[in-house]
């Protein structure tokens, strides 16, 4: 009789084990300003605090086995890179996160994707000092896994928190922040400062327009963080824009944590471009192209 029942026991054990599907949690991105003591230290205190219901989590050393069996390098794994150690190691849903920094705060993105078909099931994104790091990872991996488990439970039909338009397009490391265009906006700047011809010739339609620009300003909430603005759109999600100056012609930079500029690809005239500024306040203007301004993309 007791055999019996241990049979069945591990029977149901192996039905459990067969429903729950395969999740591949990744070391998070590099995006601007982190080392990797930053990202090794935020991610773990990530991963260990994950746990979604109905979900096995792959052990993390196989996570980094596959990704070193394929060659590429943790931190800088293209969107395709990543789905691809996803589909090796047989996983349903991959987490991905980007880090980065801009003087003392932090933001982070961590969105959750099917590996079949890249379609983003859940998403979350903040803002904090070093010293916060433990709670606010805490935080945002129970929130990740509640959303990633609701929809589980009711067969996909959640949107994981989002009311977002076309976010099966979003691309790790953008957000959509639901805006009217349907423009999908990086999560962190270009590094360094860039020219208007710089900026045009090395990133060409990711570079935003000035009418993208006008309708991140008319639609979306900014909040002054101190060193720049929280940017949140209609939906609820939000990215941040550092201060983190300008350069002058000559070479010098000024204004760093106090105004930021950024260039649009618009071209208002032969020798200026058109950009957007704050300082704090929030405004659309033109500039002389040999100007070293910030760069955030947008999706193509």
């Amino acid at each position: 009789m007791k055999k019996l029942l241990l049979a069945a026991i591990m029977f149901m054990l192996a039905l459990t084990m067969q429903a729950q599907q395969r999740c591949a949690v990744f070391k998070f991105q590099a995006g601007d300003g982190v080392d990797e003591e930053d990202i090794e230290g935020i991610s773990y205190m990530f991963r260990s605090n994950f746990a979604p219901a109905d979900y096995t989590v792959l052990e993390h050393g196989r996570v980094v086995r596959a990704v070193e069996q394929r060659g590429f390098k943790q931190t800088e794994m293209t969107p395709q890179q990543l789905l691809k150690v996803g589909r090796d190691l047989d996983a349903s849903v991959i987490v991905v996160g980007v880090l980065s920094k801009f003087m003392d705060e932090y933001s982070v993105t961590i969105d959750v994707s099917k590996v079949e078909n890249n379609q983003r099931l859940a998403s979350e994104n903040a803002t904090f000092a070093r010293t916060e790091y433990r709670d606010k990872m805490k935080t945002l991996a129970q929130n990740i896994a509640s959303k990633l488990s609701g929809r589980s439970s009711s067969n996909g039909n959640q949107n994981g928190g989002q009311t977002s338009t076309g976010s099966s397009q979003v691309q790790a490391g953008y957000t959509d922040l639901g805006l009217p265009s349907g423009t999908i906006w990086k999560n962190f700047n270009a590094t360094g400062f860039y020219t208007y011809d710089e900026a045009v010739s090395q990133f060409g339609n990711r570079l935003p327009t000035k009418q993208q620009w006008e309708e991140l300003k008319a639609e979306c909430q900014w909040t002054w963080n101190g060193s720049g603005y929280n940017v949140t759109g209609p939906n609820g999600n939000f990215i941040v824009l550092p201060a983190a100056g300008w350069r002058t012609c000559g070479g010098e930079v000024r204004s760093v944590g106090s105004r930021g500029e950024y260039w649009s690809s618009t071209l208002f005239d032969s020798g200026r471009g058109s950009y957007c500024y704050f300082a704090p306040e929030v405004g659309i203007s033109k500039e002389d192209r040999c100007i070293g301004k910030s760069v955030r993309l947008v999706q193509n």
